[in-house]
């Protein structure tokens, strides 16, 4: 039998990682040089040291001292809890995420076809349910900050990240992003059609804020050009983690089956509370 997800940790890096692969892989930005040239413009998660230089007057810079422009610098700004989920998981601390039909249904289901007709019984499946901790909720912010040294490259920038964005100002960010755009309701022909779930995991972001004009492009002094905008990301996600030492996450539980043999029956069962609805119905 097959498991039923492949369950791997959604950790904090994750999560960063996703985003950051959402603007370089899929929305994957070129700009034209002023050699005509088109360019990538790389994007960098930016550490706390690198990031204090953005958030200057300041461009990024290389080893050599050159000026690395354009560039997309992104930095987480905040984690907490999601305020409006608190309340979840605290009736139970498991959620079900598969049920399935259990081997052993076959095995008693062929043991079946050996007996006579007239003792042949129709026992119901055995099912494996799988089950994890209950997730965190939890709500990442970040800045993105988009430096260049023309008005034109800016443009450009802006426009293809603007036009990436899904509804609500939204965007999906696959955890194994291949490049691709998540598919979107119109490309099935009919907007009153589903859009099929993808086949792998993802965060959502939202980018709802004005991108705003930081930079020194109004300043007349002998510093070098910078045009530089920013916004806000927010990326709402569920938080899952593996015990440190702890036993594996993904737990199964079976449903009790039981065995008729002739005039007796025999059961079993792991819930002691299934014993008592069996001998104390």
């Amino acid at each position: 039998m097959s498991t039923p997800v492949d369950y791997a940790d959604i950790t904090v890096e994750t999560v960063d990682r996703a985003i950051r692969d959402w603007f370089d892989r899929t929305v994957d930005v070129r700009v034209k040089t002023p050699q005509e040239e088109l360019k990538k413009v790389p994007v960098i998660f930016s550490s706390g040291e690198r990031w204090s230089i953005g958030r200057t007057k300041q461009a990024f810079r290389d080893d050599n001292g050159v000026l690395i422009l354009p560039i997309i610098s992104i930095r987480r700004t905040g984690i907490a809890p999601d305020p409006t989920k608190l309340a979840l998981g605290t009736q139970t601390d498991k959620l079900q995420i598969a049920i399935r039909v259990d081997p052993k249904s076959n095995d008693i289901k062929n043991l079946e076809r050996h007996k006579d007709p007239l003792d042949k019984r129709d026992y119901p499946p055995v099912y494996n349910v799988y089950t994890i901790p209950f997730p965190e909720r939890m709500i990442s912010t970040y800045q993105m900050v988009v430096q260049t040294q023309y008005i034109s490259q800016m443009n450009d920038i802006l426009e293809k990240i603007w036009r990436s964005l899904d509804i609500q100002k939204s965007f999906v960010a696959p955890f194994e992003n291949n490049g691709r755009q998540p598919p979107r309701g119109y490309q099935y022909g009919s907007p009153y059609r589903n859009v099929p779930d993808l086949p792998v995991r993802y965060v959502v972001g939202f980018m709802d804020n004005p991108a705003n004009d930081s930079g020194n492009f109004e300043e007349f002094t002998d510093s070098e050009r910078i045009i530089k905008y920013s916004t806000e990301i927010t990326v709402p996600f569920a938080l899952q983690l593996t015990p440190e030492g702890g036993s594996s996450p993904v737990q199964v539980e079976q449903t009790a089956y039981k065995v008729v043999v002739r005039d007796e029956n025999v059961h079993f069962v792991d819930d002691p509370d299934e014993l008592e609805k069996i001998f104390d119905p």
